[in-house]
């Protein structure tokens, strides 16, 4: 910070060093207007010599320097020589510089102190004024008082319950504001995080899935290489099948993601095209027998979910128990759309396999995306057989 920033820094932020100049400015005022014979109110009053004048002044200004930090009691402070000042001859000098302590004690004080001080002073105006006028039998002097104690009482007392007013709702707004940004923030990160779990789930999906499986039919062809060359040839070209779908659908996210229509859904598997699944998984050696079928006007979210689970338990089967027979069926009953999945994986006393040999995302994302559309999944052992229920609503159909 340079000299020049620290020197409005401590003019116009330190209140301490405000309300002296403050002070000071209304006493070199009011001692003009006492020196240009202009500060006495009632001229029937016992002349007082300059320097009482000036020690009432200062007395009243001294508060002052609180007016900011303890703007209450300067307040009272200040009341003192003004109650002297009323008695010996009411000064304009004095009873300005009291509203400037009643100004600041209404904006700065508390919030009952502002209330009690914008109601307090009617009352005894009104009293005073009506005393008056009957003690001298002249309604002039009843106006007269009445209008100089709102002139220099209730003016600001009023001005600064006006002020307090508007820096309260601007306040109030700036808190909305500032809480309505926090929930816009908040919201944004909830979207960023859903947005990189389904991208989690999209790439675990499309890049594990294929690699898994052209993984184990690579194998398998590297097996099959001498005794069964031809059978060897079609894995590999199921690999190959395999590679170009993963090419495919990982630029069909690509497209997305660079797309600015965010409704779009990619269209890169449906349940009508669980061909290639299959017989990726039969060149791996696992045979597919499936029950039933899908229905052909599903909404294309859940259309393509549907496709995704089925991908991914076609996949956990051929990695976690390779060669096992699985059978997928569906069923479409009551509004919803059935998918069980059954493979068998060994012995019933025998621990589950997919902890061991997995880290579980694949049934995480099942679950996920099947919670995503509103269905519900549920995988586990069922005797000596892997057991994955899905259930998806198909109550909004496609009418294209």
């Amino acid at each position: 910070m340079d000299n020049r920033e620290s020197e409005i820094r401590v003019g116009f932020v330190n209140p301490r060093y405000n309300s002296l100049l403050v002070a000071l400015a209304y006493f070199a005022g009011g001692s003009l207007l006492y020196a240009l014979d202009l500060g006495v109110l009632v001229e029937d009053r016992p002349p007082q010599p300059l320097w009482v004048w000036l020690v009432l002044l200062a007395c009243v200004c001294a508060p002052m320097t609180m007016r900011r930090t303890r703007p209450l009691l300067a307040l009272l402070l200040g009341t003192v020589p003004v109650l002297v000042d009323l008695v010996v001859g009411p000064s304009l000098p004095v009873w300005i510089a009291y509203g400037d302590l009643l100004y600041t004690a209404t904006l700065f004080g508390s919030a009952r102190t502002s209330r009690f001080l914008e109601r307090a002073p009617l009352v005894p105006i009104v009293v005073g004024a009506v005393a008056l006028g009957v003690y001298f039998g002249e309604l002039r002097i009843a106006v007269w008082a009445v209008s100089i104690a709102a002139l220099v009482i209730v003016v600001p007392i009023w001005w600064a319950r006006s002020v307090r007013t508007h820096r309260d709702a601007a306040e109030i707004e700036r808190a909305r504001a500032e809480a309505l940004s926090r929930v816009a923030e908040l919201d944004r990160r909830a979207a960023i995080t859903t947005e990189r779990q389904r991208l989690a789930r999209d790439l675990h999906d499309v890049v594990a899935g294929h690699l898994s499986s052209i993984a184990i039919q690579s194998e398998a062809a590297l097996r099959l290489r001498d005794s069964d060359p031809d059978r060897a040839l079609t894995v590999l070209e199921s690999v190959r099948s395999g590679s170009v779908a993963a090419l495919q659908e990982m630029q069909s996210m690509v497209r997305l993601l660079r797309s600015d229509d965010t409704d779009e859904i990619t269209t890169a598997g449906r349940l009508a095209d669980l061909e290639p699944l299959t017989a990726s998984a039969r060149a791996a050696g696992t045979s597919v027998r499936i029950d039933g079928r899908p229905p052909a006007d599903l909404d294309a979210e859940v259309d393509l979910t549907a496709y995704r689970i089925v991908q991914e338990t076609l996949t956990n089967a051929v990695k976690h128990a390779p060669g096992r027979p699985v059978t997928l069926r569906f069923d479409d009953a009551d509004g919803r759309l059935g998918i069980e999945v059954l493979n068998p994986i060994g012995d019933p006393d025998t621990p589950d396999p997919s902890p061991a040999r997995g880290a579980g995302h694949g049934l995480r994302n099942i679950a996920e995306r099947a919670a995503a559309v509103g269905g519900h999944a549920r995988s586990g052992r069922d005797g000596n057989e892997w057991r994955t229920y899905v259930q998806l609503p198909i109550a909004n159909r496609s009418t294209t």
